[in-house]
This record gives structure tokens, sequence and C-alpha cells, in this order.
């Protein structure tokens, strides 16, 4: 018997979406952006049990958590212009 093939919806590209969210938080080493889209990610799964504004309020303050999760753009430039081979 064939097994029945999930639905693809809205919350696969949103799951995805946090996963490069995190990645980028990754690539400038801020932990709290890298976390923050974690949580988005996982909230996005369509198995767990949240619903309609629960959901939406959770993804939410995550995005809010992950933009306020970066350091200042002098950092980030600080960072740009170190030469890695240096350190």
């Amino acid at each position: 018997m064939p097994a029945q093939k999930a639905k693809f919806t809205w919350h696969y590209y949103a799951m995805a979406f946090g996963v490069l969210m995190a990645l980028l938080g990754m690539t400038l080493s801020a932990w709290g952006a890298m976390v923050s889209a974690l949580g988005f990610s996982i909230i996005s799964h369509p198995a767990l049990p949240f619903k309609g504004l629960t959901r939406f309020i959770f993804l939410a303050l995550f995005v809010v958590v992950y933009i306020l999760g970066f350091p200042d753009a002098s950092v980030v430039q600080e960072m740009m212009a170190t030469d890695i081979s240096k350190a």
C-alpha cells in the first residue's frame, strides 16, 4: 500500500527561510540571531500544534529578535576589513 504524501504548504518555505537566516547569522557570528532563526524554522513546522494567531505571534517575535541579534554596522564593517590570515 503506498504511503500518503504530505501536502506541500507555506510551512516548508518558512522553514527553509529560517535556515537561510541562521546561515547568515552564523557567517557574522551573531549567535542570538542564529538561535532565533532556528526557532523560526522550528515553529514553522506544520506538525506543531501552533495554529493561526499564536503561530503568527511567535514568528513575529522571532523575526524581531533576529533583527536585533546582529551587531552594529560598524562592527560588521570592521570584521570584514580585518584579514583573517593575520588573526
